[in-house]
């Protein structure tokens, strides 16, 4: 049995030629079926909304205005880079601001998904998967790509989901503060207890006449001199008591007032760190730069109609050619 050569199966203009009718006949129906099948009556339309977000390099006033000879400090109109970037799109992901679009804009009822059903957050995730997309660019910024059949409706929720970003953001920080509010309180009862309890040992060594040591120790050196030179014994004697009085409890004088100083120092501490979360809280920068809104689309972006005309037309034109020719290579080899 010979093999079928090109001679064989003959030149592949004249093959196109001969077979011209099946060919032509095959794709028009392919065609005329992927233009039917594109259309508005069995694929819903789709219009897509896009809003364009640059992250910013801190959200933080304190650390970025209020606190002077900052190392971190950042300037506020500085667009964020990579990093900043990365954590923009974790928030955009999370799951928190899935279900605030999912709540808000009744996506169960607008996607057709029974939620009651069993595997209802399935069915939910996929179908948001499908319709949102978060990308970010070459140049570090964020598109937030929204699809849906109602162009008002897709450019509505691309918004809201950069407004989100500041709602989930603040939520995370507030629960963060509240409970650095709750430690710095804590510390601050700590430090105010320890502070009462120095004053009142400073107040028992006052009574016992150790007012101020450095002042009383210049002056009792002064008089005691004096009262050397001048022969004064029975003087000199009475202040080397005052001396050894002073000697006695000087040291714990000297002790209990640096503590009282450092206790001072840690308690304005707090009071700074307490009044700078309160600026946080009452005063947030945001955490995006918006550089361009959503707006309705006034053309479809799914699906591509031509797109699937001409695919389907070349792929069962292509497919109709190699049927055709396993049949003639099949047809001369039973010659054969």
């Amino acid at each position: 049995m010979s093999k079928p050569s090109l001679s064989n199966s003959g030149n592949l203009i004249i093959d196109l030629y001969k077979w011209r009718k099946p060919l032509v006949i095959f794709t028009l129906i392919a065609s005329i079926l992927g233009a039917i099948v594109s259309s508005p009556l069995v694929i819903t339309p789709k219009f897509k909304s896009t809003a364009l977000i640059y992250p910013t390099t801190t959200n933080s006033i304190s650390q970025a205005l209020l606190v002077e000879h900052n190392p971190y400090r950042k300037d506020v109109l500085e667009f964020g880079e990579e990093l900043e970037a990365e954590r923009l799109l974790q928030i955009l992901n999370s799951d928190e601001m899935q279900s605030h679009i999912v709540k808000e804009y009744s996506l169960f009822e607008h996607y057709e998904i029974d939620s009651a059903s069993e595997h209802a957050n399935t069915w939910i995730n996929l179908a948001f998967d499908e319709h949102f997309s978060f990308k970010r660019t070459e140049l570090m910024s964020i598109n937030i790509d929204v699809l849906d059949k109602d162009p008002k409706h897709a450019a509505a929720m691309s918004n809201r989901l950069v407004d989100l970003i500041d709602v989930v953001l603040k939520r995370v920080k507030k629960e963060r503060a509240e409970q650095a509010v709750v430690v710095l309180e804590r510390r601050n009862q700590e430090l105010s207890n320890r502070l009462f309890l120095i004053h009142d040992s400073l107040e028992v060594l006052r009574s016992l006449g150790v007012l101020d040591v450095s002042l009383q120790a210049e002056r009792l050196t002064e008089y005691y001199a004096r009262a050397l030179s001048s022969g004064n014994t029975k003087g000199a004697q009475a202040l080397k008591k005052e001396f050894n009085h002073l000697a006695l409890h000087g040291g714990s004088y000297f002790r209990l007032s640096e503590d009282q100083e450092l206790v001072r120092e840690q308690l304005e501490k707090i009071r700074f760190e307490k009044e700078n979360i309160r600026v946080e809280l009452d005063a947030e920068l945001t955490n995006r730069f918006i550089v361009n809104r959503a707006v309705p689309a006034d053309k479809k972006s799914y699906p591509i109609r031509w797109l699937i005309v001409v695919f389907s037309g070349m792929a069962t034109f292509l497919m109709t050619l190699v049927l055709l020719y396993i049949r003639q290579t099949l047809s001369s080899d039973n010659l054969a």
